[in-house]
């Protein structure tokens, strides 16, 4: 298999999502954190001098509608964000975020399997 490769295609190269804009949001209540794929072909509404993008973001713990609108210039550059309900987080801090509640969920693993021994 790996003669093949080399012979028809060299190294599989990684896969580059050129058509995706990702935004990383925190929720005010539960502090859940989520990231969300927009689309530059589907999702945005062309304005002339720039794109728009409306959407309301629900999380996977309180299911707490957050709806928010985007504003982007030609480049595809955030000129503002609104959002009702959470906050914009980089995403160092989503990253961040995700450690932590792979951490609080293995505690709490370890917990319940203590109470029950």
């Amino acid at each position: 298999m790996g003669f093949l490769r080399k012979l028809f295609g060299g190294e599989k190269k990684p896969y580059v999502d050129e058509r995706g804009l990702y935004f990383y949001v925190k929720c005010e209540r539960c502090g859940q954190c989520v990231r969300v794929r927009a689309d530059r072909q589907f999702d945005l509404l062309d304005e002339g001098d720039g794109y728009t993008w409306h959407k309301t973001i629900v999380d996977s713990r309180c299911f707490r509608p957050m709806p928010t609108v985007v504003r982007l210039n030609r480049k595809f550059e955030v000129v503002n964000a609104e959002i009702s309900g959470g906050r914009y987080i980089t995403e160092a801090e989503y990253e961040a975020c995700l450690v932590e509640q792979q951490a609080a969920k293995a505690a709490a693993t370890a917990a319940a399997a203590e109470e029950e021994e």
